[in-house]
C-alpha cells in the first residue's frame, strides 16, 4: 500500500479522509497493529482504481 501511496502522491491523512476514518487508524493498520477488514481492503482498491487481488498481492499490481 504504501507503494501506492507513493505513486499517486497521496498522503496517509488523503486516504483516511477519503475512507472516513482518522489517520492514526489508518496508520495503525498499515504497520500492522490493527488488521484491515474486507470493507478497508474494498474502499481502497476502489479508491486507487486496483482490485482487492492487486492489494493481496495476488495479482500484479498495475497503476493506472
Amino acid at each position: 500500500m504504501r507503494y501506492l501511496l507513493q505513486q499517486n502522491r497521496v498522503t496517509q491523512r488523503d486516504l483516511a479522509a477519503a475512507l472516513g476514518m482518522h489517520e492514526q487508524t489508518v496508520s495503525n493498520k498499515m504497520c500492522g497493529t490493527r488488521p484491515f477488514t474486507l470493507c478497508d481492503l474494498t474502499r481502497i482498491a476502489d479508491f486507487f482504481d486496483v482490485s482487492v487481488d492487486a492489494l493481496l498481492g495476488r495479482e500484479p499490481l498495475e497503476v493506472k
